[in-house]
Order: structure tokens, then C-alpha cells, then sequence
């Protein structure tokens, strides 16, 4: 006996392996930028997550940053995010604006203020999560402050609801690092980001690399591979590390290439963008690094590019580390041009996915859909998802909820195309004889 049969196929993530989230921080600021960086220009499509930058606490445990005293542009990126798929996440201090930490956090009764004043915020603007970004002010930092740190992480879990993330974005090596309990707490974190970047500048004694992907001494002095195998050092899993990508560098005057020496007193922070634009930069890729630079005459500058951006990216998908933060989403934006550094850390992110399996059924006809497609989504986020041919023509859009499946029976037999923001798959439809 015959029976004529659909090849069922079920779209899925592979087991214990999540979509890597590609991140950018959106600095409050950008509104009064040259060129201005508004939330409309962010694009939110090419990233899984975009986290607002800062709100701190006051001494008394309310909250401070311009999205508490005006919250209209807040709102208005919650809503286009949400629009595209893309989570809000309200990000917690940054550098100069964590005086207040440490005494507050170290206060129970002024810890549960601060803490119910985040939920409260959370929950009036829709935001998807907490991110905290304590930055300590100097080294040896006191005890006290490492166990303060360690218990709002616990009691920000333990208020925060089920369905908001919770994260914390740390320093990359063991000099700072070092003062960070993140086994005592890594269990409440959702991810953990490493700050990759900073790795030189107007304090080192050359001019080196700022976020070099791997070691070259002595153009490096730490790198993305070396964070890796330090905190795994430390018992933090790989799928839970993000790594940070900065779309800013520095520029060294009276230097001559990397490993040089400079004046200090004339280092200047710079943007992707600034150096984009300045023709009088000759640039050169270090190939065991994995970053560019350029020089000018009596100048250094250290950066990322595009070049580089595809490389950290292929380095996380290899390694199945969590994904990739952008400090921060602003510096490559040049007027009327793609955001260079973006879309080469999407490209190379969600351009051609390894978590996404087809797997053909064959031999159960009852299982069978007439000229059919199963999907099913066994990740833990929802993600729309497009159907195309293979020139492009989209034939079905629709969201696939975290543990749903849905039958497409119309579809006719042919090759297509699953698209989703985290990656793409290709299928084949037709008709098989058991």
C-alpha cells in the first residue's frame, strides 16, 4: 500500500540553546547630540534588545535620569520597540552616576525604596527589564560595597516579575573584576555583560587596542577571548556571557601605530562615526587581533569597524556565548547612511542561524498536512516570523508564540524561506511516497 504524504517539518531551536541577543544602549543624551540621535532613528529590527541609559538613585532611594522627570521619549521608544519584536531595558547607574549605591543598597529599608520604585517604573512604562550597571569609583573596593551589590541583585530578583529580565554589566577583567561577587549571584542574572572595551586609553603606559578580540601583546593587554576564559574560570556559563562591543575608540596623539608611546595629555575619545568621516586616517587591520586602526601623521586611533564587528560576532555564535551589547547605539550613525556597525553585527548574528533545525518526519501520513508546514517554537521568546520564496516574495507573516505551534496547509509545494529577527532557515515543501 501507498500513501501520498507532505514532508512535515518542525522548526525549532535546538535544545538548551538560545537566539543570541544582539543589544544596544540608547544614552539618553542623544537628543542633544550633533547630529541629534532621537528614538525614531534607532533601528530597532536589527536588535533583540535596547537598553535606556541611566537612572540612578538618589540618597534617599527615589529615582533620578531624564526618563523619571520626563518619560515621553521613554514611552515612545517602548512603543516602536514593542512594534518590532525588540525588548526595553532600563538601565541602571553608568559611569559618574553611582554615588548613591552603595548606601542605599547597603540599607535595607532604603534598599526596598529603591527597589519598589524600580518595579513601580517598570511596570508604568512596560519595560521587559532591569539592567545594572554599578560602577564602582575606585580600587580596592570596601567589602561592604561587594555584599551591598550582591543583595540588591537578590532582592531586585526576587521583586521583579517573573517575565522581566534581570541583568548586571561588569568589568571585563580580573583588576576590576575581581571585586565582583558574580558567583554569588550569577543565578538571578538572565545574562551577565562583560564591558569589553576601555582596554587602553589615556591611563596605559603605550597606545594600544581598545577591544581587541584576541591577544597580540604588545599591541593588547586583555582581550574578548581572555574575558572568556577568566570568568569560565569563575563557573559562569558560557550561555549566559555577553560580550561588549564598542562602537567608539581613542584617538593618541604623538603616536605612532599601536604598542607606541603617546602624549597623555592629548588622548581623545572618539566615535566610529568621527573617524568614518576624517579622510586622513590611513587604516590597517591587525589580523591576529582582529581589529582595525588607523594612523595619521603623529597619530594613533583604536576602533571598530564593520571588519571587526563580524568577527566578535562569529566569535560568539562558535562559542554559543549569549550574545553581544553595543556600547553605545549612537556613535555609528552618520546622517542618511545604515548604521554600519549594527547591521554588520545582525548580518553576521542572525544572517544565516545555527540554532534553527529542520527535521523532515517520514513514514506517519496521519501526521501529514495536505501541501503543509509545522512550525513549532520551543524557545522561551516570542518572534514573527516570514514566509518567502526565494526571490523574496513574502507569502505568510505571522507570530509564533514561546511554546505554540502553528500548521500553514496552503502553502503549495516549492522551496522558501523562514525569516525571523533571529536568523533565517531554508525549507523545501513537497510530497512524498511511503
Amino acid at each position: 500500500m501507498k500513501f501520498l504524504t507532505t514532508i512535515v517539518f518542525i522548526f525549532a531551536f535546538i535544545a538548551n540553546a538560545e537566539p543570541a541577543k544582539l543589544m544596544g544602549y540608547y544614552p539618553d543624551w542623544g537628543k542633544w547630540m550633533t547630529p541629534k540621535y532621537t528614538v525614531d532613528k534607532i533601528p530597532y529590527e536589527k536588535l533583540t534588545h535596547i537598553l535606556w541609559s541611566f537612572v540612578s538613585p538618589n540618597a534617599d532611594g527615589s529615582l533620578r535620569g531624564d526618563a523619571v522627570d520626563s518619560p515621553t521619549d521613554l514611552d515612545s521608544m517602548v512603543s516602536l520597540a514593542h512594534k518590532a519584536n525588540t525588548k526595553v531595558i532600563l538601565s541602571l547607574g553608568g559611569a559618574g552616576l553611582c554615588e548613591n549605591f552603595a548606601a542605599v543598597s547597603a540599607s535595607e529599608s532604603l534598599r526596598a525604596i529603591f527597589i519598589n520604585n524600580l518595579i513601580s517604573f517598570v511596570n508604568a512604562h512596560h519595560l521587559d527589564g532591569l539592567d545594572l550597571d554599578w560602577e564602582y569609583s575606585s580600587v580596592p573596593v570596601p567589602a561592604a560595597d561587594t555584599s551591598a551589590y550582591t543583595k540588591l541583585v537578590h532582592d531586585l530578583r526576587a521583586a521583579l516579575p517573573k517575565d522581566k529580565s534581570l541583568s548586571a554589566a561588569v568589568p571585563c577583567s580580573p583588576y576590576y573584576g575581581k571585586y565582583f561577587s558574580v558567583e554569588g549571584f550569577i543565578d538571578d542574572l538572565d545574562w551577565i555583560g562583560f564591558m569589553t572595551y576601555d582596554i587602553t586609553g589615556s591611563w596605559d603606559d603605550l597606545a594600544r587596542f581598545n577591544s581587541p578580540l584576541y591577544p597580540n601583546p604588545p599591541n593588547t593587554t586583555w582581550s574578548w577571548e581572555e574575558t572568556a576564559t577568566y570568568w569560565s574560570g569563575r563557573n559562569i556559563d558560557a550561555s549566559k556571557m555577553v560580550f561588549g562591543f564598542a562602537s567608539f575608540g581613542f584617538d593618541f596623539g604623538a603616536a605612532t601605530g599601536p604598542a607606541s608611546s603617546f602624549n597623555s595629555n592629548d588622548v581623545t575619545y572618539t566615535s566610529f562615526a568621527e573617524v568614518s568621516k576624517n579622510p586622513s586616517w590611513i587604516i590597517y587591520f591587525d589580523s591576529i587581533a582582529k581589529v582595525p586602526y588607523g594612523i595619521s601623521e603623529n597619530r594613533f586611533v583604536t576602533f571598530d569597524n564593520p571588519e571587526s564587528a563580524a568577527a566578535k560576532a562569529e566569535f560568539v555564535k562558535e562559542n554559543h556565548y549569549a550574545g553581544i551589547m553595543i556600547w553605545e547605539i549612537s556613535l555609528d550613525y552618520i546622517e542618511n547612511e545604515p548604521q554600519k556597525n549594527i547591521e554588520a553585527l545582525a548580518s553576521s548574528l542572525f544572517g544565516t542561524s545555527n540554532a534553527m533545525i529542520m527535521q523532515p518526519i517520514e513514514k506517519t501520513p496521519w501526521l501529514s498536512y495536505k501541501n503543509g508546514l509545522f512550525m513549532t517554537n520551543s524557545n522561551k521568546h516570542d518572534f514573527e516570523v516570514q514566509i518567502k520564496t526565494v526571490n523574496g516574495k513574502t507569502i505568510e507573516s505571522f507570530t509564533l508564540k514561546t511554546g505554540k505551534s502553528v500548521s500553514l496547509k496552503k502553502i503549495p509545494a516549492g522551496n522558501y524561506i523562514a525569516v525571523s529577527k533571529y536568523g533565517r532557515l531554508n525549507l523545501s515543501i513537497g510530497t512524498q511516497n511511503f
